[in-house]
């Protein structure tokens, strides 16, 4: 009987010209969410290219400058006679320089499903260039950035998460409203039902019909995207493609259960809607809001205010700065300036450097300490994210797809450190009044990524789905839809 009511609910569909409209649209948002995110992953792979490719070159007129110097083509550019005309050509053999424009690339590889989901990458540093620069500029400080994506549409990027989330259940309000109320004032559901055919069975067979064209079109985008990105055949694209599923079916017993209560046409369109607006664009923003502690700001922010605190308390005149500058040097990094070898205080080297220290170490602190925020933060989302099924659904798939805050987290704290580490290299050898040969030039340490053992996938969401799909599809067939 099943099977007879789903071919006749095929043919009623395909009858229906705003049936045909709908797949339409769906189609076409599909292949929209599709380009625009896998369009993401393309720019995001060709700025890793263009920034290796930037360090290439950087590193290429080093090498030049060290190559020339040996055979005598070429003279380093003297600081203290030059006089800003002709080209200037950088001593590498002097740490400082050499710290400056010996450049390393600290690059967060893209997340294995990148362009299904964009998430934190879309809006925050994911490349850097490594020089011993100020912390502050490296991680460019003050830049606005959002948490989450896609949260706010208008914001994010529309990617294939976005379609599913958002217009897959409103295409699924659409075709079970449709199954039930209409047909009921129609005077078809009752003929139906007159077929044979109990209650519970016509109302599985439509919920399976509907559901499963929603879920078909969700399923075969998600496979296209996951070819295109050759990820086909991962473990990540099996659970990817097992939310969808457990999302999907989650809206359609949710859907049914509506379906079942017998209201009419413009009380069950009512119902639909509002269930819609409740549970995608309200309940995920009450939860993240009430979750949210008192104070959090973006580490970005929050660097930016410290930095800024300093600077003023620090710059009343060049007096004041001056002392601020040698008492942080004394007593943190005991850099006496009195006894600082020549060549390591020359020209305001040794003070610019010092300022330079302050800084990144106020702005590392401003950044772990927001960071750490963050962490708490995720923490209340990831235990009372039950509260709203999709916010629960956003946050695992984004785990899933590898795009989610918590890596971002760790890639900018891996950051911190590297930099840490080359620009004490550098301070090293200034204060040592060593010079920078080919071989160490060769030998610098490169980053290298390291996913913490730390970060595990969040499975919460995928689970949630799964129970409530099973859970609302038993009441929903269960109670007796009022079509006589």
């Amino acid at each position: 009987m099943i099977k007879a009511l789903i071919r006749l609910d095929l043919l009623l569909l395909s009858r229906s010209r705003a049936f045909w409209s709908l797949i339409l649209l769906l189609l076409s948002a599909a292949a929209l969410a599709l380009v625009s995110g896998l369009d993401w992953r393309d720019r995001y792979i060709h700025a890793a290219d263009a920034a290796r490719l930037t360090v290439e070159q950087d590193n290429q007129v080093l090498v030049a400058v060290y190559d020339g110097m040996v055979s005598g083509a070429i003279q380093p550019t003297d600081d203290d006679t030059y006089d800003g005309i002709g080209t200037y050509i950088p001593d590498p053999r002097d740490p400082y320089v050499a710290g400056f424009y010996h450049t390393q690339i600290a690059e967060l590889p893209a997340g294995a499903l990148l362009g299904l989901a964009t998430g934190s990458t879309e809006l925050r540093a994911t490349h850097h260039l490594i020089r011993s620069v100020p912390l502050a500029s490296l991680m460019r400080i003050g830049e606005s950035a959002e948490r989450v994506n896609p949260s706010a549409l208008a914001a994010g990027r529309f990617d294939l998460l976005a379609f599913i989330m958002y217009l897959c259940p409103l295409a699924l309000t659409v075709l079970l409203f449709d199954a039930v109320a209409r047909e009921r004032e129609a005077g078809i559901a009752p003929l139906l039902a007159a077929l044979g055919p109990t209650q519970k069975e016509l109302l599985f067979a439509r919920g399976l019909t509907r559901g499963g064209i929603v879920l078909a079109i969700a399923l075969a985008a998600s496979l296209i995207g996951l070819l295109w990105i050759g990820a086909a055949l991962t473990p990540v694209a099996f659970w990817w493609m097992i939310g969808v599923s457990a999302y999907i079916l989650f809206w359609t017993a949710l859907l049914l259960l509506v379906a079942s209560t017998g209201f009419g046409l413009i009380g069950t369109a009512a119902i639909n809607v509002s269930v819609w607006v409740a549970l995608l664009l309200l309940s995920p923003g009450m939860a993240e809001r009430t979750l949210r502690p008192s104070g959090l700001l973006e580490p970005r922010a929050l660097a930016e205010a410290d930095v800024r605190a300093v600077i003023r308390e620090t710059t009343e005149n060049d007096a004041a700065l001056a002392a601020a500058k040698e008492e942080v040097a004394e007593s943190y990094w005991n850099i006496d300036f009195d006894s600082a070898p020549v060549c390591a205080n020359r020209e305001s080297v040794l003070p610019t450097y010092v300022e330079r220290r302050l800084s990144d170490e106020i702005y590392s602190s401003a950044m772990r300490a927001g960071a750490s925020r963050e962490a708490l933060y995720d923490a209340r989302l990831d235990r009372w994210a039950w509260l709203s099924p999709p916010l629960a659904f956003r946050r695992s798939m984004e785990s899933i797809a590898g795009v989610d805050p918590a890596r971002q987290r760790a890639f900018e704290n891996q950051v911190i450190t590297y930099h840490a580490t080359w620009r004490d290299r550098v301070t090293d050898a200034l204060f040592a009044c060593r010079s920078f040969d080919r071989e160490a030039f060769e030998s610098a340490p490169t980053f290298e990524w390291k996913n913490p053992q730390s970060l595990s996938r969040n499975w919460s969401g995928l689970v949630l789905a799964i129970l409530l799909a099973f859970g609302l599809g038993t009441v929903a067939l269960k109670r007796r839809p009022l079509m006589d």
